[in-house]
């Protein structure tokens, strides 16, 4: 996982082959299965993960006990509950592996003390914070100010390879509609 590792970060930051050992180093692997929960609500996130097959799902559990999801994210990238990871409180989220997948992980601890170290490291964690900001900033805005056709077709154009894998319940919760309607757009479209 090092050269896919490596060829991502490299798109925020040029690390030298010496940093990029030591963030290596600093890892270790999980195999995760399909619907295993990576993080889970409640817990405390004390890690990022890199990954780079598959997608996660984030959901929560609603007052009335309903799963709702919240969004995806796509291979490759990192993924954590990030205001858990940030702040060390529960996570108000669940991370969800779709497939099944190898994560490598990274602990708060070692991540510091390679910011401490590693200026360029800790630039790309400046740069990879940026990058969270946006796409969440980015998908708040999508779903105030878009139909569900729109966010659908968004959904499809952005991630073609994925749509036929996500379960409809999943896209529906996540657009916000219920599964009917989600039919009735996918009718319209294909």
């Amino acid at each position: 996982m090092t050269a896919p590792l490596k060829a991502y970060v490299d798109q925020f930051v040029k690390l030298s082959d010496a940093e990029m050992e030591a963030f290596f180093l600093a890892t270790r692997s999980k195999k995760l299965k399909k619907k295993e929960l990576l993080i889970k609500e409640g817990d405390v996130c004390s890690f990022i993960g890199f990954f780079t097959e598959g997608y996660f799902r984030f959901y929560y559990t609603d007052v009335n006990g309903h799963e709702v999801t919240s969004d995806f994210h796509f291979a490759p990238g990192f993924i954590t509950s990030y205001t858990s990871f940030l702040t060390q409180s529960p996570s108000r989220t669940n991370v969800q592996a779709m497939e099944d997948m190898d994560v490598l992980q990274i602990s708060q601890t070692n991540l510091y003390d390679l910011y401490a170290k590693h200026h360029r490291i800790e630039t790309l964690g400046r740069l990879m914070a940026e990058h969270v900001f946006i796409t969440s900033e980015t998908h708040l805005l999508m779903i105030l100010s878009q139909t569900a056709e729109t966010r659908y077709r968004i959904l499809l154009d952005k991630y073609p390879g994925f749509i036929n894998k996500i379960p409809l319940q999943y896209i529906a919760s996540y657009l916000g509609i219920t599964q009917e309607t989600l039919s009735r757009i996918r009718k319209s479209i294909y």
